[in-house]
């Protein structure tokens, strides 16, 4: 980007206040945040709890413009886009509630754009905290429910987002539709990030990664559980089949597959194989629901088309 460069900072949120703080008190410690002087808008997604008050309270001392923009539209996506309707920065960068920025990040991401033809790219995301116990560092990689990518420094284009921390040129963002608000938290759960990855690569653009812009992610333990893992996954293989509705005989050839290939992980003893051949079990059950409520949906549709009002 040779223009000049003028940086938006979007957060969306919903009733989690006090983890929230955590991430904005981050954002108020990095490098040059008062020569860049970014705007940061948390969209506030109708929480009810004191978001809105908390946000208004630490705007009067941040160093730079700090607001909150109450979205009452449900859903993660709708907050976004509206978000980036007001918003005036010409680069935007996402930033999930849970995670907190290394002091660097800010002046990361201002080097990545200063670098011609930089569009998009995705952060690093690595762990909050490293807990000492190991039961938690097993359940962490065996269930994978927490974000984390950190990939190597020499490593070309991605294949995805993921919307804890990327961030991508205003333009850029206009011309793929922003978020399809179908997908994400409160609509059908998850997703909305790799849908907007995915048509970014189908229009040619290439996703870069960008390191030394990092975030940590919080090692929330709630998440760390097999119903958790079970839900986690149902809700991608629905929000997947919003993306791409696949025929049942796909699904169910998949599903069949994906069987086999746990139970043979099982009888090696391969446990992080097998958790992932489970996760993709209940992603394809996840698509049979989906599939199974279109339908209904289709039906219901046709019925109220096709019926006539009755004559008197």
């Amino acid at each position: 980007m040779n223009i000049s460069l003028r940086f938006t900072i979007i957060i969306p949120t919903k009733n989690r206040r006090q983890i929230l703080g955590q991430l904005l008190d981050s954002i108020g410690a990095l490098n040059d945040i008062d020569r860049i002087l970014p705007e940061i808008i948390v969209a506030d997604n109708n929480s009810d709890d004191d978001t809105w008050e908390c946000v208004n309270s630490v705007a009067k001392h941040f160093p730079t413009t700090l607001r909150s923009l109450k979205i009452v539209r449900a859903g993660k996506s709708a907050a976004l886009n509206d978000a980036v309707k007001t918003s005036t920065g010409n680069v935007l960068a996402f930033l999930d509630d849970d995670v907190v920025v290394d002091k660097a990040w800010l002046v990361a991401v201002r080097e990545f754009f200063q670098e011609d033809n930089r569009q998009v790219a995705q952060g690093f995301i690595g762990l909050q905290s490293t807990p000492n116990d190991p039961e938690i560092l097993k359940l962490v990689e065996i269930y994978r429910t927490i974000p984390k990518l950190e990939y190597d420094s020499e490593v070309g284009n991605l294949h995805s987002l993921n919307g804890a921390n990327f961030f991508m040129s205003r333009e850029l963002f206009n011309r793929v539709g922003g978020f399809d608000e179908r997908l994400g938290p409160g609509a059908s759960g998850t997703s909305e990030d790799v849908d907007l990855a995915w048509r970014l690569l189908r229009s040619g653009v290439s996703i870069s990664y960008a390191p030394k812009a990092v975030a940590y992610h919080r090692i929330d333990r709630d998440r760390l559980t097999e119903e958790y893992f079970k839900q986690s996954h149902r809700r991608q293989g629905a929000s997947r089949f919003l993306i791409r509705k696949q025929a049942a005989a796909e699904i169910l050839f998949n599903l069949f597959r994906v069987c086999a290939q746990y139970g043979y992980y099982t009888l090696l003893g391969q446990e992080r194989n097998r958790y992932r051949s489970k996760g993709r079990i209940y992603h394809y059950l996840g698509m049979i629901e989906a599939k199974q409520n279109d339908s209904k949906s289709a039906s219901t549709k046709d019925d109220l088309q096709t019926r006539s009002p009755s004559l008197t």
